[in-house]
């Protein structure tokens, strides 16, 4: 079968994405939705498997999606649209969990401070021909060291893993990957590296996981955590240390 001469059923669809990108015809647009309906949702499920309370916003994201990639289809490229459409589908769901994501989860700071954090690494890197340090990076944009490495962090890696995945893998916490978007660290060799923190969060015990949710996801002091759990406060000091310990050296391998 020649891809310029689709059978009568998928000449009628594709005359229909010809009218739609030619005139935004409603009526062809909604025959193709309707159509192509069940692809969305699968999709929409797909990116929802594990935060099934966002399917309906992905499914409607997937229905926008689905209109621009009715006109943007080119049939004489011989790639049948189902997979065309999946692939972008699952890359605008994707955009839309990363800037969701993005929006609700990173502190305030980190946003603010990143679009300046990298204009000053563009700076030194043209001025100093390398790289720049951390320290030399912070020093020009007022901030603490360990202040630029969230940012640093924060940016780089926030959406490296799944944004969906949780944290407690019991569902005793709703808190996901993406809400911990800083670790505290001096070993500044992390920031060269992609962090695949899913696999490091899986080393933890649940005690951990747990220490460190409501430390850093939920912002939680360690006196907070300490009531919260019905243990001292230097027992949380002790037990977010050597989770903190065992990330840095999952992350470092």
């Amino acid at each position: 079968m020649s891809p310029n001469q689709p059978p009568e059923a998928l000449y009628k669809l594709y005359s229909k994405m010809k009218i739609y990108r030619e005139t935004e015809c409603e009526e062809a647009a909604t025959e193709l939705l309707m159509h192509y309906d069940q692809i969305v949702r699968m999709a929409a499920a797909k990116m929802s498997r594990n935060r099934p309370d966002l399917n309906e916003d992905l499914y409607q994201v997937g229905r926008i999606s689905m209109l621009r990639l009715f006109k943007l289809y080119d049939v004489s490229l011989g790639i049948p649209f189902e997979g065309y459409a999946m692939k972008h589908l699952i890359g605008h769901m994707k955009n839309y969990l990363r800037d969701k994501s993005w929006y609700i989860q990173v502190p305030r700071k980190i946003k603010e401070k990143s679009s300046l954090v990298q204009r000053m690494i563009d700076e030194l890197t043209v001025k100093l021909e390398r790289s720049p340090k951390v320290e030399e990076i912070a020093g020009e944009v007022g901030l603490t060291v360990e202040e630029t490495i969230e940012v640093l962090v924060g940016r780089d890696y926030y959406n490296y893993t799944s944004l969906d995945t949780q944290l407690s893998p019991e569902g005793e916490s709703n808190a996901t990957i993406a809400d911990v978007i800083a670790i505290p660290a001096d070993d500044y060799q992390l920031l060269e590296k992609q962090l695949d923190l899913s696999k490091a969060l899986g080393c933890l015990k649940k005690e951990e996981q747990k220490v460190i949710t409501l430390i850093y996801a939920e912002g939680q002091s360690q006196r907070q955590v300490a009531e919260q759990l019905g243990v001292s406060q230097m027992s949380v000091s002790r037990i977010q240390k050597r989770a903190i310990d065992k990330l840095k050296h999952a992350l470092s391998e």
